[in-house]
């Protein structure tokens, strides 16, 4: 009888252990479900997103994989961005389909939030004095590359911060204090390597794609772009003569490519003008590295710190 006793005992012990147990995971299961459901335009959006939400919202991206650009949502990607409670794009300067979107024909309740609304753009290097008139779009006169640029930035991380807050007032301060974290960390890299560049004794550097204005300007350097070269295309004869001039002219010694510029390109360019190339990352693409966004910025920073000493 004893031994009966016991045995039963231990049967509701360990069926009060499995119930418990039960009852954690569904509450696991729920807590992942809280939350609003976030999609953003791409990995610069979708970093300060991420870093200024933490853990309190389920955060994706519609695009990884390529360059923004030339960027079309495909019928998912809308579909994507419509059933979620917000959508967080960069600039309707570089992604106007984004500015176009309508929830109402879609009886969708997304918010659509433009992460550098209210933020002071600068037109694109050789644009300043052009006005706007028939068949030219203004918006198309200004640069979008703020986010190579750490003081623009942290200014659109607060921003993100501030829209977040309004929407999801409960979570304000975790929205804030995420903000002015990574703010700070942002600060931190204008002032590690401003007096770097200060020294530097060259403070001119080339691209091959011209995204890097804002970060120029930040640290007092001076971008040339070669123009009419795209990352996957080789050059043709006449602009293969027109960078040999300017290579001559400048006296360029290196030529940033970016990361995904195919490698018959930069032969090309190498065997042509025997300049030594190095990449810039514009970060218009996630990163193949557990970075954060701030360090994978730092990288590029300090790449080009070192070629300008």
């Amino acid at each position: 009888m004893k031994k009966r006793s016991i045995l039963w005992l231990t049967l509701v012990f360990f069926a009060f252990v499995l119930g418990a147990c039960g009852q954690k995971n569904s509450r696991d299961k729920s807590d992942e479900t809280k939350g609003m459901k976030i999609v953003t335009s791409f990995y610069p959006v979708y970093a300060m997103v991420k870093e200024i939400s933490g853990d309190l919202n389920d955060i994706r991206m519609i695009q990884s994989s390529s360059g923004i650009h030339s960027f079309e949502p495909s019928s998912n990607d809308i579909a994507a961005i419509y059933d979620a409670d917000v959508f967080v794009y960069h600039s309707h300067t570089l992604e106007p389909w984004a500015g176009s979107l309508d929830p109402s024909l879609q009886k969708s309740k997304v918010t659509v939030l433009e992460a550098s609304e209210g933020m002071a753009l600068e037109r694109v290097p050789g644009l300043e004095d052009m006005e706007v008139g028939d068949g030219i779009d203004e918006k198309n006169l200004y640069d979008p590359h703020t986010w190579l640029d750490p003081e623009k930035v942290a200014e659109e991380a607060q921003i993100i911060a501030d829209k977040l807050s309004e929407l999801d007032s409960a979570n304000k301060e975790n929205y804030q204090k995420n903000a002015q974290s990574f703010s700070a960390k942002a600060h931190d890299l204008t002032k590690k390597y401003q007096p770097i560049f200060e020294k530097a004794n060259q403070k001119t550097f080339v691209t091959q794609h011209t995204a890097f204005s804002y970060l120029a300007k930040r640290f007092g350097l001076n971008q040339l772009g070669i123009a009419g070269i795209s990352p996957d295309q080789e050059p043709s004869p006449r602009q293969l003569t027109e960078i040999q001039e300017f290579v001559k002219t400048y006296k360029v010694r290196t030529i940033f490519t970016e990361s995904n510029a195919s490698s018959k390109v930069a032969d090309t360019l190498v065997k042509s003008t025997g300049v030594s190339l190095k990449t810039l990352n514009p970060l218009e693409v996630a990163p193949q590295n557990d970075k954060s966004y701030l360090e994978n910025l730092e990288d590029n920073i300090e790449i080009l710190a070192e070629e300008l000493k």
